[in-house]
């Protein structure tokens, strides 16, 4: 390595010096060399020369070669790779070694370089691979962060759905229970518009009236639009329903037997129900007045002139030439008709406070008669 050559270079520089002396004078120990360095002091004290007086330069390379230790590694490294390339000891190698040693190191130095070209070449690579990386990363950085930011705005949006969909489902419960509180389903406006008078039909109808009374009672408290469209409803749907309630009552009135003792309980239910409009109930009672006069009229010229079915019983005008008897049994009549109409009306409005209502109709039906 560079530092191996170093070393080299600084030993042989050291040791180059004193080649000229004695090659040999390198290989002794240190033992000899300090024997030697004794008596080389004595013959320059001899000669006059003091250790003062020698050169300071000279004595520090001595020194310093005398200090070396031979057996260390670095040095037995450096000899070992000095012994491949140093030929013959002669003057002129000696003088070229550094400069042999220098371009020796040059050398290895170029290797060194040509052998890490193609890794330079290959790190080079890497680098730009590197850049792009790092480049792709901050692009994908800011998509994370756009990304980021969108996502959060999303979940933000998101949210705020969130709550208006639990807040329009509490919404859509309330409405959906109002609506069922004070709306028909769609079976009862078709059972109320378009099916036959029924029980069932009935049972709407006074859920229409609730619901119209209930709604009154509400707009004293909440004047809202709502409730009145609700109204407004219902009482379009009570005015059509009660028309057609008081149209079949008219069918069934003009149907009824004076021996029917016993009617029909929708029949019963249909006239109480029509008490709510008091003004169809009272042309229904009329008509039914009416119909029952006119049936009592002619059931009376029947008995006067032609009697009871295959003649029995008689005509009552068969007893004409007795005034007396005539006018008796036409009472008798008159009173078993009398009681066949309070015996039917009776049936009729079964409910005890509609007496009067019924003793009004039966007296309405005998006057006519009369006429």
């Amino acid at each position: 390595g560079d530092g191996q050559i170093e070393q080299l270079c600084q030993s042989v520089t050291s040791t180059s010096y004193h080649r000229e002396m004695d090659l040999e004078a390198a290989e002794i120990d240190r033992t000899c060399l300090s024997e030697v360095l004794p008596a080389a002091q004595d013959a320059a004290s001899s000669f006059g020369i003091t250790q003062a007086a020698a050169n300071p330069a000279i004595v520090k390379k001595v020194k310093k070669v005398v200090d070396t230790r031979l057996d260390a590694p670095e040095l037995a490294v450096a000899l070992q790779q000095l012994s491949e390339f140093y030929g013959n000891n002669t003057l002129e190698n000696r003088r070229n070694l550094r400069s042999t040693i220098e371009r020796r190191s040059v050398d290895v130095n170029k290797k060194f370089v040509g052998c890490f070209a193609d890794v330079m070449a290959k790190l080079e690579r890497v680098e730009g691979h590197v850049e792009r990386l790092a480049d792709c990363s901050q692009r994908m950085r800011q998509r994370l962060q756009a990304a980021q930011a969108t996502t959060s705005q999303v979940l933000k949006i998101t949210d705020q759905l969130q709550k208006k969909e639990v807040t329009a489902e509490s919404q859509k419960e309330v409405v959906q229970a109002f609506l069922t509180r004070f709306r028909l389903q769609p079976n009862e406006m078709a059972v109320l518009n378009s099916g036959e008078i029924s029980d069932e039909f009935l049972v709407v109808l006074s859920r229409v009236a609730e619901i119209q009374v209930v709604s009154k009672k509400l707009l004293r408290v909440h004047h809202k639009t709502a409730l009145m469209d609700i109204v407004d409803e219902a009482g379009a749907l009570q005015e059509k329903a009660y028309n057609r309630l008081y149209k079949w009552l008219q069918e069934k009135f003009a149907r009824v037997h004076a021996d029917s003792s016993d009617m029909p309980s929708l029949m019963k239910t249909a006239l109480k129900t029509l008490r709510a409009r008091s003004q169809l109930y009272k042309v229904c009672l009329d008509d039914l007045a009416v119909s029952r006069r006119q049936a009592l009229s002619q059931r009376f010229l029947q008995a006067l002139t032609r009697g009871g079915p295959n003649g029995h019983p008689k005509p009552i005008e068969i007893h004409a030439h007795d005034p007396q008897r005539y006018i008796a049994d036409m009472l008798a009549w008159v009173h078993q008709a009398l009681a066949s109409e309070r015996e039917l009306l009776a049936a009729l409005f079964s409910a005890a406070n509609e007496d009067a209502l019924s003793t009004e109709a039966i007296a309405a039906a005998p006057s006519g008669g009369g006429s």
